[in-house]
């Protein structure tokens, strides 16, 4: 199903749900029901078949010599016909019994962290909650459950939670177990269970889709079609359900700690967010002088925390986040309507979280074994950076005595002066150019990466001219146009500019589509 379908027929389902919930859900039951019944069309029509073309071999062996001389001539076009059959069965099956991959991170027991598990099992109690079989720390902003059916389909479930150990530098004890139970929320409940058998229906199904679509020739004429439709419009309407589990979710975890927290730790996280990737890019800037990676990154970050950054950042942040759309499959809502479904004040939505004077969620719950998860995790992340870091430090030194090289030379031809301006605006980013493209593309004309670059070049400064710039250059360059409508739409959203945003986005989609029917 195209995006644009996709989403008008999800507004409208949203509309039918918030009318008729019962009903809704109701709805979905049935079309779980239906989607069973076409897998057991698919395993039994493809079955049968298997059976017949093997039991026409067999008759044909038990029936004589004759026959069996004509079992060997049909022998190939058999097997042409049996392999589809088997294939598709096994596939089948096997989606029926897919398993995700268990998720990675440094476990936690009970001795190593007795007050997380603590506030867990109350959270439990409290909730009346699965167990959660494993708590893993992992060194990203997030915090998530995760299910993990042993059975696939069929369930038999292990419950994963994730937490970053970024993240809990930065919050409360109260709003980081907020995040938890938001998370947890989507597992606890009658609302929860089913939740929880819808997503896995819908991996099933995805898989499905994507074995069905490796077959060639009349079997996937046959089957390919019932797939995709059923595939497509179990997804929207689940995609619906799921959406509105999200703010049953985010009230139970208001219920739990209380309204104040649960908005609290929603604001903080879009504003830790932005704030770790700010300080991730900073540290990978030091590839360019160091050949190996930090060994002390989580450590600077848990020190930083002293160290606030300019309220008007981030006010800034926040108000990025209020509105910002996720993938359009990502079933959150925005930040806004979150926030004003958990404490109806809209006037409040900009107002910061208070200053954070109490002992954060990961001195409170790791207390004697923090530094050392710390050291742990970091040094894990310096292990796995390492090859591609090395590697990167050693293109950039190369690149860097190159540089000087173009720039030593008293002249330069239109292929080293773009080489030049492409190099200095990568090693040095700080450094405006703007000029310099200018003048370059007045000497060049129509030169499309020159172009390219200035727009590029333009945007990083605010200048909305930089746009014009880049469609000048998918004029002349079509294979300029994917990169330049992701820049331009980056730039756009970012202003709110959504109508402009979405034209460059419908752009990038109608080249995409072009370049995957000439591959």
């Amino acid at each position: 199903m195209e995006m644009d379908r996709f989403k008008s027929m999800v507004t409208r389902l949203e509309q039918e749900s918030a009318a008729t919930p019962t009903r809704y859900r109701l709805k979905v039951i049935m079309l779980t029901l239906v989607g069973f019944g076409i897998l057991a069309l698919i395993l039994a029509a493809v079955g049968l078949g298997l059976v017949l073309v093997v039991g026409f071999a067999a008759a044909m062996v038990f029936t004589g010599g004759a026959a069996l001389i004509l079992l060997l001539k049909l022998g190939k076009l058999l097997i042409l016909l049996a392999l589809p059959f088997w294939f598709t069965l096994k596939s089948s099956v096997q989606a029926l019994f897919i398993r995700m991959p268990a998720p990675t991170g440094r476990e936690i027991n009970r001795t190593e962290a007795p007050q997380l598990f603590a506030a867990l099992d109350n959270m439990r109690s409290q909730m009346d909650g699965p167990r959660v079989h494993h708590v893993l720390l992992i060194n990203d902003v997030n915090a998530a459950v995760v299910q993990r059916p042993a059975l696939g389909l069929f369930g038999w479930p292990r419950n994963y939670l994730l937490l970053g150990l970024p993240l809990l530098e930065y919050m409360t004890p109260d709003e980081a177990l907020a995040v938890v139970a938001h998370e947890y929320g989507h597992l606890a409940g009658s609302h929860g269970r089913f939740s929880a058998f819808i997503y896995r229906l819908r991996h099933t199904w995805s898989t499905v889709e994507a074995y069905i679509s490796h077959f060639q020739g009349w079997l996937s004429r046959l089957i390919s079609p019932m797939v995709r439709w059923y595939a497509s419009y179990f997804n929207a309407y689940t995609f619906v359900l799921a959406r509105a589990d999200e703010y049953r979710a985010d009230a139970a975890s208001a219920e739990l700690v209380g309204s104040h927290n649960a908005t609290r730790a929603l604001k903080r996280v879009n504003i830790i967010a932005p704030r770790f990737r700010q300080y991730l890019e900073n540290t990978f800037k030091q590839v360019n002088e160091n050949s190996t990676p930090p060994n002390d990154l989580l450590q600077r970050w848990a020190s930083s925390t002293s160290i606030a950054p300019e309220e008007t950042q981030m006010v800034r942040w926040l108000e990025d986040a209020l509105d910002k759309e996720g993938h359009f499959a990502d079933t959150h809502p925005t930040l806004r309507k979150r926030l004003v479904s958990i404490a109806n004040k809209e006037e409040e939505l900009l107002t910061l979280p208070p200053t954070i004077l109490e002992e954060p969620a990961s001195s409170v719950w790791f207390a004697q074994s923090l530094e050392s998860l710390r050291i742990e995790l970091q040094e894990q992340w310096a292990k796995q950076v390492a090859p591609s870091w090395g590697t990167r430090h050693i293109e950039i030194h190369k690149q860097q005595m190159r540089l000087q090289e173009l720039q030593s030379m008293p002249h330069r031809d239109t292929e080293r002066q773009f080489e030049m301006l492409n190099l200095l605006m990568r090693l040095e980013p700080e450094t405006d150019i703007r000029t310099a493209w200018a003048d370059f593309n007045a000497a060049n004309t129509n030169h499309a990466l020159g172009l390219y670059f200035e727009g590029i070049a333009r945007l990083n400064k605010g200048e909305q001219e930089g746009l014009a710039l880049l469609d000048l250059s998918m004029q002349l360059d079509p294979q300029a146009t994917k990169p330049a409508c992701e820049r331009a739409y980056s730039f756009l959203v970012e202003r709110k500019s959504v109508d402009m945003a979405e034209s460059y986005a419908v752009r990038w989609r109608e080249r995409d589509a072009l370049e995957k029917k000439v591959a």
